[in-house]
């Protein structure tokens, strides 16, 4: 049965909206997955683009061992994310202040600047976990559309949620959350899905994000 408009569950869900206006921010988690999706068939392995390389790319060394860490972006992402949506609006905001910004500018860089890199192994040799891993990588996340590195951007993004948390900043957490900010970062570059160009570029695009999205909250919290 189809919920009326001036129904108690439609009310309801309108007041819930109205004490809750950080929940608005979920809105733009399709719009990041439906753009990225757009732009990997837009700017495809097949198709011309500039390469993302520098000479120390070739004296680092490629670490199977490092695809977990890199998967563990997504719980990274979600599990602090969670946490700070229900219980830490503030630091929710920032969050998502920080990944939205973060996260669409990288997304139109690539867009009107196709890019990649081309430092895959030709044949990645194993039958361990690790190996595995990373083929299923590399035939599910193309080599492009990898600059700025959006790991990168979206760690920084959950550090500084952390930072403006009640919990989440307090010693331990603090260092856990950097230490896996660290490690994520550094896995793109060790499983050859980034160039170590990839990773300054987005350390640098972070970099004025860090006070904008500070600025940017202040202001909507002033009366």
């Amino acid at each position: 049965m189809s919920t009326l408009p001036n129904s108690p569950a439609r009310r309801g869900l309108g007041a819930f909206l109205k004490t809750h206006r950080h929940y608005y921010f979920l809105l733009y988690v399709p719009v990041f997955l439906i753009w990225f999706f757009l732009i990997e068939r837009l700017h495809g392995p097949e198709d011309p683009y500039w390469v993302s390389y520098l000479p120390v790319d070739d004296a680092i060394p490629f670490l199977p061992g490092f695809a977990p860490i890199y998967c563990l972006w997504y719980p990274f992402l979600l599990v602090p994310g969670l946490y700070l949506l229900v219980w830490e609006p503030e630091g929710f905001r920032r969050f998502m202040w920080f990944f939205m910004l973060g996260t669409g500018l990288c997304l139109l860089i690539c867009t009107v600047f196709p890019n990649g890199q081309d430092l895959r192994p030709a044949v990645v040799e194993g039958d361990g976990l690790c190996a595995a891993l990373i083929r299923f990588l590399y035939r599910a996340d193309t080599n492009t559309n990898v600059l700025p590195s959006m790991h990168v951007v979206g760690s920084v993004a959950v550090f500084y949620g952390a930072l403006h948390s009640r919990r989440l900043r307090r010693p331990g957490w603090l260092a856990l959350i950097g230490l896996l900010t660290v490690l994520i970062s550094l896995s793109t570059v060790f499983i050859k899905q980034h160039s170590l160009l990839d990773i300054l570029a987005g350390i640098a695009l972070c970099i004025p994000l860090w006070p904008l999205v500070g600025q940017l909250c202040r202001r909507q919290a002033a009366p």
